[in-house]
């Protein structure tokens, strides 16, 4: 259980640090910088003491995990970051992930939803859309911020698809490392994850220079770095690389060796009501009773989805 609630808390944190590296690298450039140093840091860990967890059979599935979670979903996150901010983001993209797992079991795995799944559902969707009504309530109806919103929405869906797919994925992975004799640990599992993000990061980034070649609009990416602002900042980008793929992410692994599946989602689910004031205190962004009632409705449903 203590594992499961500093995953929660890890999350939130690495929530706002990434929020702050979207905003200053933009979203492309920023989920490729957090990802690698994601990646250096895996690499040294389990190129050293674990590389007896790696196996081929494991490994093709939990790439395509990490292509799906960490590579469409992460790029998906961080672009929400820039239009919704880290609360509304989170909220969104955890929120709806058990939906989308619940669909992609459903499609795959011919795990059919009962009615008070569908119920649960439901609730949390409607949640999620009394947050989205508090903010449209603060005044934010310009056509500029309805395009921010509409385009933040979609994009933390995205995100909540992919980790909600990716997780169905990974069950999977673990499924085949054991058939295959493998001790697949939650470390070795979240790198062979992440390295897959990072290559796709890296086509998306690849991408993003070539179509926003003589565009760019942020300092690092026209090339006009301020080497000590960079050093300055660097706490925060390895606070977004460790926080959440590399510390988060392993310790909901050690959760789940140690604690029911369905308590620590249910636990991990209340990442948003955490965040609030976080970001309240830390950046200003005071919620809504509306915005209190949708999370707090979302988080229920989660929770109890979980539990079920």
């Amino acid at each position: 259980m203590t594992a499961a609630i500093f995953t929660a808390i890890l999350f939130a944190f690495s929530a706002i640090t990434g929020q702050r590296v979207a905003v200053r690298y933009g979203a492309i450039m920023g989920n490729w910088l957090r990802l690698s140093l994601a990646v250096l840091i895996f690499i040294v860990i389990i190129g050293v003491w674990q590389r007896d967890t790696l196996h081929q059979a494991p490994f093709a599935w939990l790439f395509l995990s990490g292509l799906v979670g960490f590579g469409v979903g992460d790029v998906a996150l961080f672009t929400a970051y820039e239009k919704l901010g880290s609360r509304l983001t989170i909220l969104i993209a955890l929120c709806s992930a058990p939906v989308f797992g619940m669909i992609t079991e459903a499609l795959w795995l011919n795990v059919l939803p009962s009615a008070v799944d569908l119920a649960l559902a439901a609730l949390i969707l409607t949640g999620v859309a009394l947050a989205l009504r508090s903010r449209v309530e603060r005044g934010l109806d310009t056509p500029t911020s309805r395009a921010q919103l509409v385009g933040g929405t979609v994009a933390a869906a995205i995100a909540g698809w992919g980790q909600g797919t990716g997780a169905v994925i990974s069950r999977k992975a673990e499924e085949v490392a054991l058939e295959v004799g493998v001790g697949l640990t939650g470390f070795s599992a979240a790198g062979q994850r992440v390295m897959a993000g990072w290559v796709f990061a890296c086509g998306a980034m690849l991408i993003w220079r070539l179509a926003s070649r003589g565009k760019n609009r942020h300092v690092v990416a026209r090339g006009e770095v301020n080497f000590t602002e960079e050093v300055k900042f660097f706490p925060i980008l390895l606070g977004a690389a460790t926080l959440g793929p590399v510390v988060g992410v392993s310790c909901f692994q050690w959760a789940l060796q140690s604690t029911p599946s369905g308590l620590v989602l249910a636990v991990t689910a209340t990442t948003p009501i955490i965040l609030m004031p976080l970001t309240w205190g830390i950046d200003g962004d005071r919620p809504r009773l509306l915005a209190w009632l949708g999370a707090i409705a979302a988080v229920l449903g989660v929770t109890l989805l979980a539990l079920r």
